[in-house]
């Protein structure tokens, strides 16, 4: 599924951040117009958020911040995304709600954006000069790919099972069965 019509156009950067310190719901920030972000589940929210507590911490013993779903990465184009988890070990933040120079962005994959994750916000996320590794999780099973630069290019990686995430910069991995141990019951609803 691609974006639904924007609900307020013609912003700049700095009106969406405003708009976004008042807004009951989030809305992603693309060619001056904002689009609303779909609510997600609770797997998905759950995956998001063993990740987010199993990064915390390293982030933490190196200097570095991870941030859960409510902050801004912004775009050297000016555009503004919200991924499911992002890490910056530059403390010069642009405003209380963005950050300029992620070394890490996590997108967790529901059918509502899963072409927007692979497609629109990669290639943003590939022109972020900190950017070290891109990773796209499954919510359903132990599945990541995973983006790693390596100077000019991407090194691609498909992990499954029990296989080792690693993320280099933080000197840290755990298997993805680790963190999809636990996971909650596949929902009636449809995948959103």
């Amino acid at each position: 599924m691609l974006r639904d019509a924007p609900v307020k156009t013609q912003l700049t950067f700095e009106d969406y951040v405003r708009f976004e310190s008042t807004s009951d719901v989030r809305h992603e920030f693309v060619e001056g117009n904002l689009f609303v972000m779909p609510g997600g589940t609770k797997r998905h929210n759950f995956v998001a958020g063993m990740l987010y507590a199993k990064l915390l911490p390293k982030t933490l013993a190196k200097g570095c911040y991870a941030y859960f779903t409510d902050v801004i990465a912004r775009m050297p184009s000016g555009k503004g995304y919200y991924p499911d988890v992002l890490v910056t070990c530059d403390s010069s933040l642009d405003s209380k709600r963005t950050v300029l120079l992620p070394s890490l962005l996590i997108e967790v994959l529901s059918d509502s954006t899963e072409l927007i994750d692979r497609g629109e916000k990669w290639e943003q996320y590939q022109t972020i000069p900190s950017l070290e590794q891109y990773v796209l999780l499954s919510q359903h099973e132990p599945i990541a790919e995973v983006f790693s630069r390596q100077g000019n290019s991407w090194l691609y990686q498909r992990l499954t099972g029990e296989a080792k995430l690693s993320f280099s910069s933080l000197g840290f991995e755990f298997t993805l069965s680790e963190l999809y141990q636990n996971l909650p019951p596949l929902e009636e609803e449809p995948d959103l």
